[in-house]
């Protein structure tokens, strides 16, 4: 039986839309507006407790429950929930599947094996509720959909047997990040005023963690400084994570510590503008499943500075300078070059919306749903 995308009846695991959102709740939201604008798609939200107000609005039912553990409540309470919505798959967002639900096909949305691949970038209590339910996942998984080719590349490489069930959808970016006024305007000084103290800033946003390498970025900004203190500030975005207090010690001993500002978590909005009143964009990531960030800077037109993490050189292209991650004197060498050499930005500008304008929800929806049948005709041969 030949089973249509626009008779299918989508269930998104919607958990990753709970406060401080990051960036798989930027693939819920991204994936499922762009899902239901497909023909007739039938899709709904469901998470264990009610999410904030506006996070997940959209034309679909979301259904809510009083849970107060996420993994516990994806294993029993959402495939019941699901069938009883009628639903024909399960799309799981937060990659772990409900494996004991045999007549609920789902699949399983892989955004990075950094657990696997480098347990100590990982908080003690993520692992031991993550990787036991992995290898259930990926026993049970009818697809494995990976954010990138890096993903899907490491993924066979560690579970060649997977192969066959591996697919790539490509994350794609917000359409209402674009480029702002040049030269900056009006709204950029109150950016500035807002989150640097009126000063021009190099942006940085993720999560505090160790995987996201933010002390790297900090001495490379001092060498900077230490040879020119009016060089742009330092704007860290984003919240805490697990292990970020040596980073926010460090950062207070810093003699430096008055050009860099610690703004926490920002809302997609105001990211928007942080991304357009940046002077330049630097993401130094060990490694990465995708690397949302730098795509939405390039499409505000940052010009970006990455590390040579092998899904940043996949997503950022030749509209982005790169510098090994740990390689501080040269990461100081690409920020200099991204703030003082006038052509190069320019190019930077120009280049980076043409490049983020290659990722799109709608061919991420294209290709999660194309995964999404291939289940239900498995699951209903």
């Amino acid at each position: 039986m030949l089973i249509r995308s626009f008779a299918m009846r989508i269930a998104i695991d919607a958990r990753a839309l709970l406060p401080q959102a990051t960036g798989i709740g930027t693939y819920t939201r991204g994936i499922s507006a762009a899902l239901a604008a497909r023909n007739g798609a039938a899709l709904a939200l469901f998470s264990p407790r009610p999410l904030p107000e506006g996070r997940g609005q959209g034309p679909w039912p979301v259904f809510t429950d009083s849970h107060p553990f996420g993994m516990l409540w994806a294993q029993t309470t959402l495939p019941s929930r699901a069938r009883r919505w009628g639903a024909d798959v399960l799309l799981s967002a937060l990659t772990i599947g409900p494996f004991a639900a045999r007549d609920l096909p789902f699949v399983s949305v892989v955004h990075d094996l950094t657990p696997w691949t480098h347990p100590e970038w990982h908080a003690r209590r993520t692992l031991i509720g993550f990787l036991p339910l992995w290898e259930r996942t990926l026993e049970r998984a009818a697809r494995l959909l990976c954010v990138s080719e890096t993903t899907a590349r490491e993924l066979v490489e560690r579970y060649p047997e997977a192969a066959p069930r591996v697919r790539v959808a490509r994350n794609g970016v917000d359409p209402d990040l674009s480029p702002g006024p040049w030269p900056p305007g009006a709204e950029a000084e109150k950016t500035r005023r807002q989150h640097a103290s009126g000063e021009r800033y190099v942006l940085s946003l993720s999560t505090l963690e160790p995987r996201k390498n933010v002390e790297s970025l900090v001495l490379a900004c001092e060498r900077l400084w230490s040879r020119r203190r009016s060089r742009p500030d330092l704007v860290l975005a984003g919240g805490v994570g697990w292990k970020s207090a040596p980073l926010l010690r460090r950062i207070g001993r810093s003699p430096f510590r008055d050009k860099i500002h610690v703004v926490g978590y920002t809302s997609p909005r105001a990211a928007r503008e942080l991304y357009r009143a940046a002077e330049a964009f630097v993401y130094p990531s060990l490694s990465e499943g995708f690397g949302l960030p730098v795509l939405e800077a390039m499409a505000c037109g940052a010009p970006v500075v990455a590390s040579t993490a092998a899904a940043l050189t996949e997503v950022g292209g030749d509209a982005a300078l790169y510098a090994p991650a740990r390689d501080v004197p040269e990461l100081a060498r690409q920020i200099e070059r991204a703030l003082d050499d006038e052509p190069l930005r320019a190019r930077l500008r120009a280049a980076g919306p043409l490049r983020a304008a290659e990722f799109t929800w709608a061919a991420a929806a294209e290709a999660t749903a194309a995964a999404l049948e291939e289940a239900v005709r498995e699951h209903h041969p």
